[in-house]
């Protein structure tokens, strides 16, 4: 490829300690079937042999490695591989995991054919320790709903246009020095001036690890989070007491634990969620209602309790009305009521 001629789409691919998977993870950027592209590895000074892999393929021109000059954390590499950024679109991959060959074609042409959508991203299917498939809102109502909540975008899959950054002067949040939330304030901020849309389309592997090493991570990510999720319920305009802010960070992320939490509180605060987004009209009101709606069956379902029924707590209250889970889980939900009550 040319030097002068600028490439479609940059992707990134900041790196620490990833040596051990990092060959097939650029090596499915490669492969991809669009290959209108450049490719810019970041290694966050690695103690591994990162660095040593990321050049190993240099010999191919649509490889660029950079190396921060110690170790900065993930925002500052994204925002460093991003300066360097020549394509149209700006393509997100960590160094751990799989795209699929068709990943960039998808994106490219969903944006191509969507100029109102300023990002995207897609499902993602993980491998390792679990098998799971990981689901996104869809639509741009739904992403900004969700958004009040977590995460509501695949970070490993996102992919959007460079003039977020030129026009709008987006970046990661360098500040935040681990990999914990950087990705979720981003795109808080990124929701406010474009619409998001997601793809239900699988384009990555995503890989998992042990749960034994990703306690740790978990909590650091949620104490992040929570901060986020604060700043995200002002900028709504839904005004809360601190109570109120705990219980909206405990039925924000698995497993949704209660502790001296009731549902009836919990309902009480969903619905005052809702409400202030009518007058606000922050979300299209459908939408933030069937957002609150599943997020009020997901408490009620994770939280069975002898001393008080949840099955019948979750059917009495207004939310019930506006969201439909799947059979399975109603089926699933109705056993697990039963059994807790009468065994």
């Amino acid at each position: 490829m040319s030097t002068t001629k600028s490439p479609l789409v940059s992707v990134i691919i900041p790196v620490f300690n990833a040596g051990e998977y990092l060959r097939p993870a650029i090596d499915s950027i490669l492969q991809q079937t669009f290959q209108d592209f450049e490719l810019i590895i970041v290694d966050d000074c690695s103690r591994d042999d990162s660095l040593a892999v990321a050049r190993s393929y240099e010999t191919d021109s649509r490889v660029k490695v950079l190396a921060n000059d110690q170790n900065r954390g993930r925002s500052f590499t994204d925002n460093y591989g991003a300066e360097h950024a020549r394509g149209r679109y700006i393509a997100k991959m960590d160094a751990d995991d799989i795209a699929l060959p068709h990943r960039l074609q998808t994106q490219f042409d969903f944006l191509e054919q969507n100029p109102s959508v300023g990002l995207t991203s897609s499902f993602m299917q993980c491998f390792g320790e679990s098998d799971i498939i990981y689901e996104y809102p869809l639509s741009a109502d739904a992403v900004r709903s969700f958004l009040l909540f977590n995460m509501p975008v695949a970070n490993p899959t996102a992919f959007f246009r460079r003039s977020l950054l030129l026009e709008h002067g987006l970046r990661y949040d360098d500040t935040i020095q681990d990999t914990f939330g950087e990705d979720y304030e981003f795109i808080a901020r990124v929701a406010q001036v474009v619409d998001i849309v997601n793809q239900p389309e699988i384009l990555l592997h995503y890989r998992t690890l042990p749960q034994t090493l990703k306690a740790d991570v978990h909590a650091r990510r949620n104490a992040k989070s929570n901060q986020i999720r604060e700043r995200q319920l002002r900028v709504v305009g839904v005004p809360f007491t601190e109570r109120e802010l705990h219980v909206h960070n405990t039925v924000s992320y698995y497993p949704f634990t209660l502790g001296d939490i009731t549902l009836e509180e919990v309902h009480a605060w969903l619905w005052k969620i809702n409400t202030h987004n009518k007058e606000r009209r922050y979300a299209d009101p459908a939408s933030m209602l069937r957002c609150v709606a599943e997020r009020w069956f997901l408490t009620c379902y994770l939280n069975p309790d002898k001393r008080t029924n949840s099955l019948r707590e979750y059917r009495r209250q207004p939310l019930a009305k506006h969201y439909q889970p799947a059979a399975k889980l109603q089926g699933k939900f109705l056993l697990k009521s039963y059994v807790l009550r009468h065994f």
